[in-house]
C-alpha cells in the first residue's frame, strides 16, 4: 500500500490530524487521479461498511467447551512417540558416527613416529594485592553466611510444615 492509499484510507476511517484530513480533502478536490483512487476506495469503504458481521450465539463458548470436554484426553507425550522412530534415527546416527571413525583411524598412518614438545607458555604475573583484600574477602564471607542462613531456615521450615489430620 502506498502512501496516497493511507492518506485516503485514514480520511476515510476519520482518523488522523485535522490538518492532514484537511490536506487529503484538498488534494481530492484538485488532483483527477486522486480522486479516482478516493472514490474507487470510498466504494470499498462502503461496501464493506455495510456487511453484516456474523454473530456466534450466545452458547457457542459453552458449546465449544463441552464438546472440548468430550475429547479424549491423550496420555503423556511418550505414548504419542513411536519407539521405533527414536530407535531409528539413534541407529542411523550411531552408524553414521561409526562410520566416520572408521574411515578417520583407517587413514591414519600409525607407522610413522612423531614427537610432540609442548610449547612453554609464561602466565603473566597478576598482582590480587589491589582486588583482594581482607575487606573484600569479609564481605563474601558475610554474603555466603547470609545465603547458607536462608537456606538452612528454608530447610527448616520445609522439616516443620504442620501436618494436617484429616
Amino acid at each position: 500500500m502506498n502512501n496516497l492509499e493511507e492518506r485516503i484510507w485514514d480520511y476515510l476511517d476519520g482518523t488522523g490530524t485535522e490538518e492532514e484530513r484537511e490536506f487529503t480533502k484538498l488534494l481530492i478536490g484538485s488532483d483527477s487521479e486522486f480522486r479516482a483512487l478516493y472514490e474507487e476506495l470510498r466504494s470499498i469503504h462502503l461496501t464493506v461498511s455495510s456487511l453484516d458481521l456474523d454473530e456466534p450465539s450466545m452458547s457457542f463458548n459453552r458449546n465449544v467447551m463441552e464438546k472440548i470436554q468430550l475429547e479424549a484426553v491423550p496420555g503423556s507425550v511418550k505414548s504419542l512417540i513411536d519407539k521405533r522412530v527414536i530407535y531409528g534415527i539413534t541407529a542411523f546416527f550411531l552408524i553414521t558416527i561409526t562410520a566416520l571413525l572408521g574411515v578417520l583411524f583407517y587413514q591414519i598412518d600409525w607407522t610413522r613416529q612423531t614427537s610432540f614438545d609442548m610449547p612453554e607458555y609464561k602466565m603473566p604475573e597478576i598482582d590480587t594485592s589491589n582486588y583482594l583484600n581482607s575487606t573484600l574477602i569479609n564481605i563474601f564471607f558475610f554474603a555466603d553466611l547470609i545465603v547458607a542462613l536462608y537456606l538452612f531456615d528454608g530447610f527448616l521450615s520445609k522439616r516443620k510444615s504442620p501436618r494436617v489430620n484429616p
